[in-house]
């Protein structure tokens, strides 16, 4: 018989101080743990940050979001701690939840339901955390989804809020498969997209790397408001935002 699983967090870690060095941190090896939060005070006002991975370049300003989940189909062999598969990119799913879609063998049975935490991944092996396996040995046949968390890309036009993470802080902004800060809530000046215009107190949402007016996009893309009015002809492209991705609306549309 399976047996139940009786915890529902993994390694524990609680926040702690923050200095202006580390914010603007562009680092090969995180210098936080992937996913910390960090609340602080400066002459802007509250910030919540987030310490991310990015797996594109960015800049200063710049908008990130979470990487598209990944469905592992048809799994070949597996166990309570890995999966067989291929076509992936090695280390690119560190840190992801491992979510079984499918039980093949035994619709509904365990481990269907159950999540884990990738801890590495091959091109073809997914590793998973040893410290909370799966209830149940994977199977083939057997389906996976690995759900972003902490990784970041670059935003996109059409980005839910709920999958928005942030804009860039680290001065220099964030290399390519490094670690560093975004923030999510509080005010911040962000990249706009070109041409843009926006409103004072009008919603703005995710375009290309920047933040975007809302136009007729619905309250599920919304990621914030601008605090102050911008012309759609200012030079430098940037725009007073007040950043609301830590606590996003939901994923609905208006009533």
């Amino acid at each position: 018989m399976a047996t139940a699983l009786t915890d529902l967090v993994l390694n524990v870690g609680s926040i702690t101080g923050l200095g202006g060095a580390e914010i603007n941190s562009d680092s090969a090896n995180p210098l936080r743990r992937p996913g910390a939060i960090h609340i602080m005070v400066d002459a802007f006002g509250m910030r919540i940050l987030k310490y991310v991975k990015t797996l594109t370049a960015q800049s200063l300003g710049d908008l990130a979001s979470k990487v598209a989940n990944v469905s592992v189909s048809n799994i070949t062999a597996g166990s309570t701690t890995s999966a067989t598969t291929s076509g992936l990119t090695a280390n690119a799913h560190d840190g992801k939840i491992a979510y079984v879609l499918d039980n093949d063998d035994s619709a509904g049975a365990a481990p269907e339901g159950e999540m884990a935490i990738v801890g590495a991944n091959s091109a073809t092996v997914i590793s998973l955390d040893r410290s909370r396996p799966l209830s149940v040995a994977l199977a083939a046949n057997d389906d996976l989804v690995l759900i972003s968390n902490w990784q970041a890309t670059d935003a996109a036009d059409g980005d839910l809020g709920i999958n928005v993470l942030g804009v860039v802080l680290g001065n220099a902004g964030l290399t390519a498969d490094r670690y560093g800060w975004v923030q999510q809530e509080g005010y911040v000046q962000a990249n706009l997209k070109a041409s843009t215009g926006l409103t004072a107190g009008d919603p703005v949402v995710a375009d290309a790397a920047k933040v975007g007016s809302y136009g007729s996009d619905g309250q599920e893309l919304w990621i914030g408001y601008a605090l102050a009015t911008v012309t759609s002809d200012i030079v430098a492209d940037i725009a007073p935002i007040a950043l609301k991705c830590f606590t996003a609306a939901g994923p609905g549309t208006a009533p």
